[in-house]
């Protein structure tokens, strides 16, 4: 397994300084990883992470790295920055080949680029790429997300940061190509191994209005400091320090987890689509009739014998079977299915009626598991189960014991959700590495739930709780209603009703017009043959105003997580819109950014036309300039006046017309004539308004809408902030919007 601080390994490609030769043979050269830290910040139910890794390139040649990462499967990336040598590279979320494209055309043109891109098979691992760290340069990567955290079944709040990335099974109907996501530059990579010691910090902050009862972890020792009303903790790795060869967790004990806990967040009021609208997140435990619980399931077991279980993996997946063995109810039938590259039955002709002489026979397979069934085929096993119908009369229930070392995730949900009406699917994931992206992506695809066991003094009670859940029996038509004024507006995001356990952790998330007030929410079905309903009052919201839309960017991952197992038409095009919004990635975009203050890597003449391919390739550009233009940028030096930059006609110009806004997002009167050439008088008194600067900024807007509509995307934020500016002034931002667009077309 590799340390998450090596990032799986880095793919070196030497620039050639003299002739960039790109195709010339790869000398192999050690990059030297300085440090890693972790900034985790905890509010509630949600975590925001900050990841820096610091590179060294101590060689005498531009280096291209590709990296590998591993990261929760639900988490929300949203930003990637790059600072090398004091200068700041920032990303911005695009289509994936588009964001590609320009990553090579920056590298191929000398400049420094970063790509973050979620893998094409699986959501549990990142991709990220540095193209040119300049000799002797320091780099740190900063890539930020946001997490869920939900209430496990012994009370706590767990956090776990990835930091093991196993070597994943590729099953032979899988291409290597499909899951080889290399942009290198180069023809032969190298891989480098980092050989010398570095640091490894991990720094947490816990809020959120909640008592903390105590603070903890699963295998390492911290420093828990709590302020002296127990609302707020910070946390430290005790002084041996962290050593990545397994997940770091953390557990969080508040005095009353199970409070229902409702957060709204404002939204951007210039944002568009998701951002705009408040966003409000329910955590509630909803409470099911004893009556719910039944004991006509047909439970079968699937346990993945695999070479990758070896050792303490193999050990917990014995410990889990027995317990859930031992914990069936009598008048249930049950089966053991064992895989790796084959599969087997404990009994060959199916499901056998939990008996005392079935126990027996289950037991003494049991003895007999070992790791030791070659590579981790898991969908033949599954298709299996789904090849007979369901036992009469009685609710089918996969479990399956895994560390989730594959890579055609995607296969396997796909079947599972295909058979969901028939089946639920719960998981456990067993050890350091499990894949996120196959234990929660299958029970959540199979209606079910899921565990992640790292270690065995905890197996027992969530093997429990699972059990629990698995003899609920599935709720029916469930319904989440809405109190309130004035009505309607209200989107439950994803659109589709959450899957509901009774007595365990419950996310919501709901978009509010920002005029709404909610009264109360509902939450009702039927289980079996009882009904349930649960009410919450809506003078429990918290209002908070987050900069980050932490809220609002976890609502996205959700809608997308469920987009990926959904067969629904046009899907891909619905992630990229919703992805592009909100900046969170998605397997079909990628966050890009290049540096182009640095002076290029040698002499590049192409240099100029580059620039211009990537800005109009791409209308929201990622590239940073300290110059707000691209129209002459010499290679060497930078332009010394904006007079360099800008023509005198400024109603031809696009970038000239930015160049007027002011800080605060306006344009003058002054500015609209230069842009307009019409006279100050004309515009002076074409309409009424309460500001003079705010009708000046309205004619400008209507300016760019008539002149550059087809660059929207390169002003449409500056665009946001002057129409923020009109509304801070008291004037209405439509209206004078409609007068300035008249005045334009008669004159």
């Amino acid at each position: 397994m590799a340390p998450w601080g090596l990032i799986g390994q880095a793919q070196v490609a030497v620039v050639s300084e003299e002739t960039y030769n790109w195709s010339r043979p790869c000398e192999v050269h050690v990059v030297t990883l300085k440090a890693v830290d972790i900034n985790v910040t905890v509010r509630g139910f949600v975590a925001r992470v900050e990841a820096s890794l610091t590179y060294h390139n101590a060689t005498t040649n531009a280096l291209e790295l590709e990296f590998r990462m591993p990261v929760d499967e639900g988490a929300a990336v949203y930003k990637f920055e790059a600072v090398i040598d004091g200068r700041k590279i920032s990303a911005k979320c695009m289509e994936k080949k588009k964001a590609e494209q320009i990553y090579k055309d920056a590298v191929q043109s000398g400049h420094t680029a970063v790509l973050a891109r979620e893998d094409a098979l699986t959501a549990d691992v990142f991709h990220l790429a540095l193209g040119n760290l300049p000799e002797g340069s320091q780099a740190e990567l900063q890539l930020s997300m946001m997490m869920e955290l939900k209430v496990k079944t012994d009370g706590a709040v767990s956090f776990t940061l990835p930091t093991v990335l196993n070597p994943r099974y590729c099953p032979l109907d899988i291409s290597p190509s499909q899951h080889t996501e290399s942009v290198a530059q180069t023809g032969n990579p190298e891989t480098v191994i980092v050989s010398e010691a570095y640091t490894f910090g991990i720094k947490a902050k816990v809020r959120g209005g909640h008592i903390i009862a105590r603070v903890t972890s699963h295998h390492d020792s911290l420093n828990v400091k709590l302020s002296d009303d127990s609302m707020s903790a910070e946390v430290t790795q005790d002084s041996g320090g962290f050593k990545p060869d397994h997940d770091w967790s953390m557990l969080i004990y508040y005095a009353n987890p199970y409070k229902t806990h409702i957060i709204r967040e404002s939204g951007e009021r210039a944002g568009t689509g998701l951002m705009k609208d408040d966003l409000v997140m329910v955590n509630l435990h909803p409470e099911f009739p004893e009556e719910s619980y039944s004991h006509r399931n047909e439970i079968l077991f699937v346990v993945d014998r695999s070479g990758s279980m070896e050792g303490d993996c193999i050990q917990s997946a014995c410990a889990t079977l027995l317990l859930f063995l031992k914990s069936l109810p009598t008048g249930c039938y049950f089966n053991v299915i064992s895989f790796g590259s084959t599969y087997s039955l404990l009994f060959p002709d199916g499901s056998q009626e939990y008996t005392e002489e079935t126990l027996k026979k289950a037991l003494e397979l049991h003895g007999t598991i070992k790791a030791d069934m070659g590579g981790t085929e898991i969908l033949q096993p599954i298709k299996h189960v789904y090849s007979t119908p369901p036992k009469p009369g009685y609710a089918r229930q996969i479990i399956l014991l895994t560390d989730g070392q594959v890579f055609n995730v995607d296969q396997v949900k796909e079947l599972v959700s295909c058979h969901a009406h028939e089946t639920r699917v719960f998981a456990v994931g067993i050890g350091n590495g499990a894949s996120t992206a196959l234990v929660y992506g299958l029970a959540r695809a199979g209606r079910g739930r899921a565990e992640m066991v790292y270690q065995q003094d905890k197996l027992q009670l969530k093997v429990m709780g699972l059990v629990r859940s698995m003899l609920q029996e599935s709720a029916q038509d469930v319904k989440i209603s809405f109190e309130v004024d004035p009505p309607g507006g209200i989107k439950l995001i994803p659109k589709n009703p959450p899957i509901i356990f009774g007595g365990q952790h419950l996310i919501m998330y709901v978009r509010v017009p920002t005029s709404t007030e909610v009264k109360n929410i509902t939450v009702s079905g039927i289980v079996g043959c009882a009904e349930f309903k649960n009410c919450y009052n809506g003078s429990d919201i918290v209002t908070i105003h987050d900069e980050e839309k932490t809220l609002h960017r976890l609502a996205a991952r959700a809608q997308i997580n469920e987009w990926q197992i959904a067969n629904e038409e046009d899907v891909a095009e619905d992630m990229i819109t919703l992805s592009l919004a909100t900046g969170v990635v998605c397997r079909w975009t990628a966050l890009v950014g290049v540096d182009l203050d640095m002076k290029p890597v040698g002499h590049n003449p192409e240099l100029k036309k580059m620039r211009k391919k990537i800005y109009s390739s791409n209308k929201e550009s990622p590239i940073r300039s300290r110059a707000d233009t691209v129209d002459e940028v010499d290679t060497g030096k930078e332009a010394e006046s904006e007079k360099e930059h800008y023509p005198v006609d400024y109603g031809k110009n696009l970038m000239a017309v930015v160049s007027l806004q002011k800080f605060d997002g306006s344009w003058t009167l002054e500015d609209v004539v230069k842009v307009t050439s019409l006279p100050h008088s004309l515009l002076a008194g074409a309409t009424t308004y309460k500001n003079e600067t705010s009708w000046a900024t309205s004619v400008v807007l209507a300016f760019l809408e008539m002149k550059y509509s087809a660059e929207k995307d390169e002003w449409g934020l500056l665009a946001n902030k002057a129409r923020m500016f009109i509304a801070r002034c008291g004037d209405d931002v439509e209206v004078l919007m409609e007068a300035a667009r008249k005045v334009l077309a008669e004159n």
